[in-house]
């Protein structure tokens, strides 16, 4: 099964008023991988081998489930 990676790069915006100008602090980079056919166990088992980090959290989009990863 191949898992896919999608990766989201940092955002600022800005928003203007009448008077000011304010800047949003851009959004740390994440990493999704596709984890829609894992099972729960296959996907913690995942994490525990393949990810430098414990930060992560899931995320549904349509009928997909990532994994994402915070650097």
């Amino acid at each position: 099964m191949a898992l896919i990676v999608d990766r989201s790069e940092d955002r600022t915006e800005q928003t203007e008023s009448t008077d000011t100008v304010t800047t949003l602090e851009p959004e740390p980079e994440r990493r999704r991988i596709d984890v829609t056919d894992l099972h729960a166990a296959g996907i913690e088992e995942f994490v525990e081998s393949n990810v430098d980090t414990e930060f992560v959290s899931l995320e549904h989009r349509g009928a997909r489930t990532y994994l994402v990863l915070e650097d």
